[in-house]
């Protein structure tokens, strides 16, 4: 795992894993208009994903009702599976980034350095693809705080810029759903 910044560690939920990623360095931070409006795309684009990750529940005892979910699971998979499809197709005409190792808090974001990263204080917009299933970006305007050394190689860390408390607490939601279907995958396959 990529190390986030301690302080942020031990106060809030961690993502660890892979997804496409990729920055542009900005001359200077966008204006307080533009920042709302990446803010709303960014909830919009979240609440969405939120929205598909969505499926037919349990319906109790009822025979019915039973027979019902039944037909409603098997829709939810169609819809699923035509959604998935749609995405992809979606996503060979983008140009996707590759996908990268990284570390995503609700603050921050934490990834490997290479020869084309950006130097420690320079401004960025991020742009994280979270499920490629709805290829749209979230794109996050962010500063590059420090590059923490590690015995592994070198990180970068880059601080989120003015996220407000709506977009935090979207990306905990996301962080929270990403680590329960985590541990809900490794208690379907335990290791042996």
């Amino acid at each position: 795992m990529i190390p986030p910044s301690s302080d942020l560690a031990a106060n809030s939920l961690v993502f660890a894993g892979r997804l496409p990623l990729a920055w542009q360095e900005l001359s200077a931070l966008p204006d307080d208009l533009e920042l709302r409006e990446m803010d709303r795309a960014n909830l919009q684009n979240l609440n969405t994903l939120f929205a598909l990750d969505i499926h037919a529940g349990d319906f109790g005892d009822d025979p019915t009702a039973l027979a019902n979910a039944s037909e409603l699971k098997r829709l939810d998979f169609k819809v699923s599976l035509l959604l998935e499809l749609v995405g992809q197709l979606f996503a060979r005409q983008q140009n996707i980034p590759p996908e990268r190792l990284l570390t995503l808090t609700v603050n921050s974001l934490t990834w490997p350095a290479n020869a084309e990263s950006p130097a420690p204080g320079a401004l960025l917009r991020l742009e994280l693809y979270c499920n490629l299933s709805y290829p749209r970006p979230l794109l996050i305007p962010a500063q590059v705080a420090q590059t923490p050394p590690d015995p592994a190689g070198r990180f970068l860390q880059a601080d989120f810029y003015a996220p407000s408390h709506s977009l935090q607490e979207a990306l905990e939601r996301y962080i929270f759903l990403q680590h329960r279907r985590t541990i809900a995958s490794q208690r379907r396959h335990p290791s042996r």
